[in-house]
């Protein structure tokens, strides 16, 4: 499978994984988890299979991380609670990038990652704490960002290296500081949080 292939495979899955999570995180709690833990899998995957097996083929490397993709999904539905962690966990790491890219500093420091596992495993908890307050921002912040890197690549012309399945550290950060890519997150962030919130409200009602 070629590259343009592999890049418009991941490009779909950026935008059904965010609409998915931006506007639903709360209603469908337990297909989101597994989404997550699916997305998890394979993005974890689609790094570290290419760094520790560099002589793999693409097709190869996408059909572990789906392997890989499947076992995280089904391992965070039925441990439920690591899955609402996790999710917190991930805006966290989000959260992060931008943090970064506010003070300028470089995301592959070896030191930038202690507050950042710090920052996200506080997010974590407060996730697991205050369920659907929590749920709804950082699954709003999450699908946002990916719709987000969704619409970047459809401006800008489809750049596989910004992907994580590519993992090419310099344009990775160009991505994320884009400014196409924080004003629609932003925009994005705050449309899915008022649509949950309301979503959830009613329910509750």
């Amino acid at each position: 499978m070629d590259t343009g292939t592999l890049a418009i495979i991941m490009l779909v899955a950026y935008l059904a994984v965010g609409i998915v999570f931006c506007f639903f995180g709360n209603r469908w709690l337990k297909v989101i988890v597994a989404v997550y833990g699916f997305v998890a899998g394979y993005m974890l995957a689609g790094v570290l299979v290419p760094m520790l097996f560099s002589s793999l083929s693409d097709t190869v490397v996408l059909l572990i991380s789906l392997g890989v993709g499947v076992v995280g999904a089904l391992l965070f539905v039925f441990l439920i609670y690591v899955g609402i962690f996790f999710i917190g966990f991930g805006g966290g790491v989000l959260l992060s990038l931008l943090l970064i890219d506010v003070f300028n500093l470089n995301l592959f420091d070896w030191y930038v990652y202690i507050p950042v596992l710090v920052i996200s495993c506080i997010f974590g908890s407060l996730t697991l704490n205050r369920r659907r307050i929590f749920i709804s921002i950082f699954t709003s912040f999450i699908g946002a960002s990916a719709i987000a890197q969704f619409i970047y690549q459809v401006a800008g012309g489809i750049k596989p290296e910004t992907m994580m399945l590519y993992y090419d550290q310099q344009a990775t950060y160009s991505a994320y500081s884009s400014l196409i890519y924080i004003i629609s997150l932003v925009v994005l962030f705050f449309a899915g949080l008022v649509v949950q919130l309301a979503v959830t409200s009613k329910k509750k009602t």
